[in-house]
């Protein structure tokens, strides 16, 4: 037999060993930690960096973990008088009533917020209620400090919108109108006989004439002055009769006038408005779309509805993301003012995006 061939077989056999060895020593290794887990599990509520507590029927308390005794040592003399288990007996109930497993809430302690789960589970007569509480007020502050820096960054995208407006409209919008007035002065100069320069300079006169319907146009987007003259219901009323016209989308308006709102809102609306009537002519496909805003006693809102071709939500979610405001920048843009929007889509018969906000009153230097 070749020596060769049987020092190549036995290096094979080895390393086949070797793999061997090394799936058992993972499976031990596996075994040894779910061991450890179990372990842990056993004695959970001990161990448990959370506050733990059960309690009766009736909401007493009947067992605190380590930490919630280290938390709220006065939690068993005060029971159902406790901000924890406050509001707990009638959760108790309806779990009982409906065989419901667990309810989420919030509870604020103080400067302290806690997320706390009550969990219901029972096997035969018996019937556990366990309340896990966990301290998430860091997590609550770098979220409020994050909506702020977001709000600031909206604020100052909204000022220099309507800075390069103003220098549009102002400065662009005079100076055109100023070369306009030169060209047809240098056209009235020029002999009738030189007919070809005098046709130039009409074609010339008529592009400035354009640009500058343009710049225009382009300054009203970027922050319309209507806003701070006539009120979101007229310049809203406005730019739909002028969208409808550039789009041959046929646009109904029914607004509510004299409405008082702060520029927050105002311009969150506006941006909701040329967002959505976009998405409509660009993807839609549809004939006509209605525009409603009006005001309750607690929000002002905004409802676009289309007969267009729909869509699934998620996935325009998933298009938007990264591109204009899109279906995520409007969510973001009302729940800075502390609303919600609303996105009701049906393929083949049409979209409706409703906008909520609150008429609370809130800093002048947030948006």
């Amino acid at each position: 037999m070749d020596d060769g061939l049987d020092t190549a077989v036995l290096q094979q056999q080895i390393n086949s060993l070797k793999v061997k060895i090394a799936q058992l020593e993972k499976q031990v290794a596996d075994y040894q930690q779910m061991e450890k887990k179990l372990q842990w599990l056993a004695s959970f509520p001990e161990q448990n960096p959370n506050m733990v507590i059960e309690t009766d029927l009736l909401g007493r308390p009947t067992y605190m973990n380590p930490e919630a005794k280290s938390r709220f040592p006065e939690l068993v003399q005060q029971s159902l008088g406790h901000p924890l288990l406050r509001g707990l007996r009638p959760i108790i109930v309806s779990f009982v009533e409906t065989e419901q497993e667990y309810v989420a809430r919030e509870v604020e302690i103080g400067d302290a917020v806690l997320e706390e789960k009550v969990c219901y589970t029972w096997a035969g007569d018996v019937h556990r209620v366990r309340v896990y509480a966990h301290d998430v007020t860091a997590r609550k502050r770098a979220e409020e400090a994050i909506q702020d820096m977001a709000r600031r960054i909206v604020l100052a995208q909204e000022e220099e919108r309507q800075r390069i407006s103003r220098e549009l409209h102002d400065e662009a919008g005079q100076a055109l109108t100023a070369l306009k007035i030169s060209l047809e002065i240098i056209q009235g100069e020029v002999p009738v006989e030189v007919e070809e320069l005098r046709q130039n300079l009409t074609e010339v006169i008529a592009l400035t004439d354009t640009t500058r319907d343009r710049i225009r146009q382009l300054a009203r987007g970027l922050r319309p002055p209507a806003l701070d003259t006539v009120g979101l219901n007229l310049t809203l009323e406005d730019y739909c009769r002028n969208y409808g016209r550039l789009t041959q989308l046929a646009i109904t308006y029914e607004g509510t006038p004299n409405l008082q709102l702060l520029d927050a809102s105002n311009i969150c609306l506006y941006r909701i408005l040329q967002e959505a009537l976009t998405n409509v002519a660009k993807h839609a496909h549809a004939n006509q779309v209605q525009v409603k805003l009006w005001a309750d006693k607690s929000s002002v809102h905004l409802s676009i509805t289309d007969d267009g071709l729909g869509f699934a939500e998620k996935a325009a979610l998933v298009r938007s993301h990264g591109t204009g405001l899109g279906i995520i920048g409007m969510h973001e843009r009302v729940e800075l003012l502390g609303g919600h929007l609303e996105i009701v889509s049906t393929l083949d018969e049409g979209t409706q995006i409703v906008a909520h906000i609150p008429l609370t009153e809130m800093p002048s230097d947030r948006l």
